[in-house]
């Protein structure tokens, strides 16, 4: 009996952990995620910061390759950046489409319930904006 306490309690221990990681989980990864949101052109400036330096340090880049590689990935945000005007209207076009069907077939309480789903799954459907466009210095 006393043995069964003891993996019992165990068990217990093991389940509480869990669930308690889950949760703190949850709960950074939607602060993160709102602070992503809150400040769109500081996140994307982190990501590309930190890719460049992971590629560095994974492939021992010297100078010269990493002024290389840094232009790389310039150039190919710039022509991104052209495919995402040209086709971000569109998109979004759809997705308010998309949307608005959704909610015309719906009962005015689920109306309700799907603006809040909406709210807080915002990649669902989502309407983007395109950053401003940055003023090329002179060369």
């Amino acid at each position: 009996m006393k043995t069964l306490k003891v993996i019992g309690l165990l068990v217990l221990i093991f389940a509480a952990g869990f669930a308690g990681g889950v949760v703190a989980t949850r709960v950074v990864v939607r602060r993160m995620v709102a602070r992503a949101v809150a400040h769109p052109d500081a996140t994307r400036e982190v990501v590309r910061t930190n890719f460049e330096r992971d590629l560095n340090q994974t492939l021992h880049l010297n100078p010269e390759q990493r002024g290389k590689v840094h232009d790389i990935l310039k150039d190919s945000r710039d022509k991104t950046r052209v495919i995402r005007e040209e086709f971000q209207p569109r998109l979004n076009a759809i997705a308010l489409e998309t949307r608005t069907n959704i909610s015309a077939a719906l009962r005015p309480e689920q109306r309700k319930r799907f603006e809040q789903f909406l709210a807080e799954n915002r990649q669902f459907l989502a309407v983007h904006e395109l950053p401003p466009k940055k003023k090329n210095p002179a060369k």
